[in-house]
């Protein structure tokens, strides 16, 4: 006996795990005999189909853990569907209870006899096995595509989680360097918050030379002759620039400023220069800090 050809909706299923090349090799030869054969419009296949070579343009990609909250939501549905679709149902037609009779009186009544359960003809057994390697199905690509998900669209990030790993991975370095320059003798540290219509903030130390080390983040990318400079500003004395530096759509920067007399309360400003080589500031103040000695150690 040969093996039932595969449904359109069973070719629809499985279509995932066919685009991604997982399915086992009966199966995937099962839905290429279907897509030669039927009739029926199949754009699940197209549409699945670009994902894949997305996945393969993505180097280095890194795994993001999914949050908790996701394997819930899909254990919902899961139990949703199996709510909806039991696997104990009953396929005998139910039947219309008649007028209760002294005779059929609960209490007295003795208990109906129960029919005898029918085994399953060979028909109905690969139905019912269709059904159940659906359900399997469902789920079992529901957690693939959930994985995939996470990978490449959790939420809105779409094909920018390389982009916003590489930021944070670039900002965790940046904190390294201030932290190492942090821990030198002498050294200030200098908390950055953002400014009036500014995301941008960050931390920075201070050296023995009066030279600072900042790591910054969520700036916007500089155009053209665009450049963030900082600058040293000592009681009421006028700023001093100390260095620029030009950021990418990465948001992130590691800057070191040339020495300066920076001493404690110093206030330490980074702008948003329209050139480079300003002796005095011309754009808008993106973030702000005063340099502090670190509390001493206690005993």
């Amino acid at each position: 006996m040969s093996e039932p050809r595969m449904t359109h909706e069973q070719a629809i299923d499985v279509a995932p795990g066919y685009v991604l090349g997982a399915l086992e090799r009966d199966d995937e030869a099962a839905v290429r005999d279907h897509l030669a054969t039927c009739l029926l419009p199949h754009p699940d296949f197209e549409a699945l189909g670009g994902i894949v070579p997305a996945l393969l343009d993505l180097d280095d990609l890194v795994l993001v853990e999914p949050p908790p909250s996701l394997g819930l939501r899909i254990m919902a549905a899961a139990a949703a569907d199996l709510a909806a679709n039991p696997r104990g149902a009953a396929s005998s037609p139910a039947t219309t209870p008649g007028p209760i009779t002294p005779a059929s009186d609960p209490a007295t009544a003795s208990p109906p006899a129960t029919a005898p359960i029918a085994f399953p003809t060979a028909a109905e057994r690969v139905i019912r096995e269709d059904v159940r390697r659906s359900r399997a199905s469902r789920f079992d690509w529901a957690l693939r595509i959930a994985a995939v998900i996470a990978i490449v669209a959790s939420g809105a990030y779409g094909l920018n989680v390389r982009g916003q790993l590489d930021a944070a991975q670039r900002f965790d370095r940046a904190i390294a360097s201030v932290v190492q320059a942090a821990g030198q003798p002498g050294a200030l540290t200098v908390a950055l918050g953002s400014a009036k219509d500014s995301k941008a903030s960050g931390i920075a130390a201070v050296g023995s030379d009066g030279a600072v080390v900042m790591a910054i983040r969520d700036l916007p990318a500089t155009t053209g002759s665009q450049v963030y400079e900082a600058w040293v500003i000592v009681g009421k004395t006028a700023p001093l620039a100390v260095g620029g530096f030009t950021v990418d759509n990465n948001g992130s920067a590691l800057f070191t400023t040339r020495p300066a007399t920076t001493p404690p309360g110093a206030v330490i400003a980074l702008t948003l220069e329209p050139r480079a080589g300003n002796t005095a500031p011309e754009g808008p103040v993106v973030a702000v800090g005063a340099a502090s000695a670190p509390p001493p150690a206690s005993s």
